[in-house]
């Protein structure tokens, strides 16, 4: 059921580009019933895309989304802005006044005005009710609203989904895109932002097209199929500049601002790319302080990391596991425990391969517990893992490792107590040892940052100082403005990924 519902949400919101999610029932659709149709979309959303965790740059975002609403066609009606933590280029907005803009997207803009651009374009979608007016729905989308309507429980998400697939899937066509940039248009002057940041949006998006031809015909792959922001348009678009040019005499305000400044603070640090740090982290997972690794644990067990040792107990306290991370050396992991850890002789001694990482397990036995010998028996295991050995020395405290007890076992939608060995529990626990590619992408975490060009700076140079690889020159004019062949200007702010 996830996987119909995962790739369902791909064809409604990969594909939306420009086009407006919204509700195609606008003469029996109350407030009330969008409200309730958007909130459960959210989740829908939220739920596949996390938003992005970066306070100041949703902040801004939605400062920039309630200022253009006061000087919409609707200024009054209630609208929310979510940053979305994607890559990919897309805006859309749903029922109930809910716009998204993803992350990727703010990536290739270079000031306020063209963020607005977007922002109000999608605005205007809603204010003019262009979903009412699309009609013709074809059978498929309403199969697929009915799995949505299934997913969802709710009949009016897929009823209004249904025609959400054509809009999609087609667009809402060249007039209502042309309405909904005129109308926006004249949003962005009664705010005080320039008319023809539109036509800067649109040229970065023309260009954002054009290197991904490049490098899909550079790879042998057919080239994709863009369904972008302003995919409508032509580069040159005759009737959208005279329709920018018109909003301008209609509703140019006395002070026009492009916003390079506070986009330029508010961007900074902006993630590029997959987004590693922002993960969320799982329940009952254990994630070092540099997130190169994980490992999981049952309900109630508690870590702590200290240095390179980290500390664990159950949550009666019954059963310790400690991790020392120690340097790794040229000996095997057995001969490891022999000649670094001085250990002579374990039991039931054996090889061990956890996620493609190599180790040995064994028992330390110390005989039967005892009020003398409180820990009878220590399960040792060691793994190798880069530069480092991960070694774990496991014990039931007051008995033995065979002993038995309940153990609450957790999945994402279920918990159950079994009955389990203290021996089973710290094997499964150092079974679960995985190395983190999500720590190991934050160590290589590309990021938007801006600096002063000078005299000499030219693209290629900075990308070879910041071993961006290939295309790494044509990526930095390109989130620059400056895509295919535009140079920097001595005392210019440019963008770099580092």
């Amino acid at each position: 059921m996830q996987t119909i519902n995962r790739f369902w949400l791909i064809c409604i919101f990969a594909l939306a580009g420009s086009t407006a999610l919204v509700p195609t029932e606008a003469v029996a659709m109350s407030d009330k019933k969008a409200a309730k149709i958007g909130k459960e979309m959210r989740e829908e959303v939220v739920a596949k895309t996390p938003i992005y965790q970066d306070k100041k740059v949703t902040d801004y975002i939605s400062t920039i989304g309630q200022r253009l609403v006061k000087h919409s066609n609707e200024p009054d009606k209630k609208f929310s802005f979510t940053v979305l933590d994607d890559p990919q280029i897309n805006a859309f907005a749903t029922p109930g006044g809910y716009i998204y803009i993803n992350r990727g997207l703010i990536t290739y803009m270079n000031s306020e005005a063209e963020l607005a651009s977007v922002l109000a374009h999608e605005i205007a979608h809603l204010t003019e009710n262009h979903p009412s007016r699309q009609q013709n729905a074809n059978i498929g989308n309403s199969v697929a609203a009915g799995v949505l309507a299934i997913l969802t429980r709710s009949s009016e998400v897929g009823e209004a989904t249904a025609m959400w697939g054509t809009v999609a899937l087609r667009g809402y066509g060249r007039e209502m895109e042309l309405e909904a940039d005129a109308v926006g248009a004249k949003t962005l002057n009664r705010a005080g932002y320039p008319g023809d940041a539109v036509i800067q949006m649109l040229s970065q998006m023309k260009a954002h097209e054009r290197f991904t031809k490049v490098r899909a015909k550079d790879a042998g792959k057919k080239p994709p199929t863009y369904h972008g922001l302003f995919s409508t348009h032509p580069r040159t678009d005759k009737r959208l500049l005279e329709i920018v040019k018109q909003a301008g005499k209609d509703n140019a305000t006395s002070q026009q601002n492009t916003g390079v400044v506070p986009f330029r603070v508010a961007t900074e640090g902006l993630a590029f790319g997959v987004n590693y740090r922002g993960r969320a982290q799982q329940d009952n997972r254990f994630y070092d302080a540099a997130k190169t690794f994980t490992f999981d644990y049952p309900e109630g067990w508690q870590f702590k990391q200290t240095g390179s040792k980290i500390t664990g107990h159950s949550e009666d306290k019954t059963a310790t596991l400690v991790i020392d991370i120690q340097a790794r050396t040229k000996h095997s992991p057995d001969e490891y425990i022999k000649k670094v850890l001085k250990v002579p002789f374990i039991k039931k001694s054996e090889a061990l391969t956890v996620a493609r990482l190599e180790g040995h397990t064994g028992i330390i036995s110390e005989g039967k517990a005892s009020k003398a010998n409180a820990a009878a028996d220590t399960r040792l295991a060691i793994l190798q893992y880069g530069f480092r050995v991960f070694v774990f020395t496991g014990q039931h405290v007051d008995g033995d490792l065979d002993d038995k007890h309940e153990a609450q076992i957790s999945s994402d939608t279920t918990s159950r107590t079994v009955s389990t060995t203290y021996d089973d529990e710290l094997q499964t626990i150092i079974t679960s040892f995985r190395p983190s590619s999500a720590g190991n992408g934050a160590d290589r975490q590309m990021a938007l940052h801006y600096v002063k060009a000078r005299e000499n700076t030219t693209y290629k140079k900075l990308a070879a100082q910041l071993r961006l690889g290939a295309y790494g020159e044509e990526q930095l004019r390109l989130i620059n403005g400056h895509y295919p062949s535009g140079k920097p200007k001595a005392g210019q702010w440019i963008k770099i990924l580092r």
